[in-house]
């Protein structure tokens, strides 16, 4: 009896001692997985780990699960879950407790952001991020929440509340990216640049000289207006291809350096042509001239039809082709710009409108001049081989850049 007693006592005396430490297990929480889709080269992914790594000095209830968009998996991944949740393909991309938040503005925002997710309680054990994309692709479950305080890299798109953006500009509503302003201004010189060259100014000269010569100011203008929408359309066009054959492509390790070769031989050629100090363009012979030429006399001496207005926008798109032949280098060195910032559609397309009214600067000038006094067009030595100096130290600029360290131009 008294071993009985004895074997009792034991048991309860380790059971009293047990008891504190596995309610202590049992209550400790598990741990948040923060899932986050990234890049090496981009700059709002460092301040995202960044502020992870400070925050893991202070608490310890969460993880990371990252995924690397330039590893196949992390790419495919990716991807799949911005088609499925329908989200901008813009890095970070951060996904905690049922809530996700693309890109990084600061750890006052949307560090703040991520806190109060993580401190949230949780009423259910909530899905991964793998299996809220399945979930939606099968059509099983609303998307996830995005959350507020969400920043894009555009600043804008993703943006819930206004309040999270970076920079509120003073006396308006604007909000900008303070990290992205100067990418429009990147648009502009470089479709500047690429509009200035003689490759198609002298089909320009031609097409006033015909319509001067009837002396009908109303009909210049209507075939001036839809000469120069036909050319925004068609460049358009062209900038969209290049943009979006990089999305489809989407070998950045391959691509990026390739361009950044192309985009030196183009300034290198351009510094050439400058050294030379030759105006001609070689894109177009005497016999093509001649053609276009006739096309143009014979346009602008009857009245406009339909036909004849389809043949002023078959001309516009000739000088497209023109110009895109002598300043090849510089469309494509734009839209890969474009693709590293990992911009919205919408942002994207602003900076081509941006980069497309550069681009046809030299056009309204000349027209402008036109309407009022014919003879003060004139294509100089001087003006070509400008136009080939800045061209060429921008594009071997740009093309060393993107050789050596790409990252500079993820603005």
């Amino acid at each position: 009896m008294k071993k009985l007693i004895a074997v009792i006592a034991v048991i309860a005396v380790f059971s009293l001692i047990a008891a504190p430490v596995y309610a202590q297990e049992t209550l400790e929480p598990e741990r948040t997985v923060i899932e986050v889709f990234e890049r090496d080269d981009c700059s709002h992914c460092r301040d995202f780990f960044a502020f992870i790594d400070d925050l893991a000095a202070q608490r310890n209830d969460f993880t990371v699960r990252s995924y690397d968009l330039y590893t196949p998996e992390g790419r495919s991944f990716f991807d799949e879950a911005t088609d499925a949740l329908k989200l901008v393909k813009g890095t970070p991309i951060i996904y905690v407790n049922g809530a996700i938040i693309q890109g990084f503005e600061s750890k006052e925002t949307t560090g703040e952001r991520i806190i109060e997710l993580l401190d949230a309680p949780a009423d259910e054990l909530l899905p991964s991020l793998r299996e809220v994309v399945d979930a939606a692709k099968s059509g099983k479950t609303d998307q996830p929440m995005l959350a507020s305080g969400s920043i894009c890299d555009d600043g804008t798109q993703c943006a819930v509340q206004p309040q999270a953006a970076m920079v509120r500009i003073p006396f308006t509503d604007k909000i900008i990216d303070p990290g992205q302003y100067s990418l429009p201004v990147l648009a502009a010189i470089l479709g500047t640049v690429d509009g200035f060259n003689p490759c198609a100014m002298w089909v320009l000269v031609m097409f006033l000289a015909a319509l001067v010569a009837i002396n009908n100011r109303r009909k210049m203008l209507q075939v001036i207006g839809l000469f120069l929408l036909a050319e925004a359309t068609m460049y358009y066009l062209i900038l969209s291809v290049w943009l979006y054959a990089w999305d489809f492509i989407g070998l950045d390790h391959i691509v990026t350096p390739l361009v950044g070769l192309v985009a030196i031989a183009a300034g290198a050629y351009f510094l050439r042509e400058f050294y030379r100090g030759e105006v001609a363009c070689r894109v177009a012979n005497p016999e093509q001239r001649k053609r276009i030429s006739e096309k143009i006399k014979d346009f602008a001496s009857k009245p406009i039809t339909m036909l004849g207005a389809l043949g002023i926008i078959a001309i516009a798109f000739s000088v497209n082709i023109f110009e895109f032949a002598c300043s090849i280098g510089i469309p494509q060195t734009f839209t890969k710009i474009l693709d590293l910032a990992n911009l919205s559609w919408i942002t994207k397309q602003l900076y081509n409108a941006i980069y497309i009214i550069g681009y046809m600067l030299d056009d309204f000038i000349v027209f402008g001049i036109a309407l009022y006094s014919f003879e003060k067009i004139g294509i100089t030595a001087k003006y070509s081989r400008i136009s080939h100096l800045i061209g060429g130290l921008l594009m071997v600029l740009l093309g060393l850049i993107l050789l050596a360290k790409p990252s500079l131009l993820v603005l």
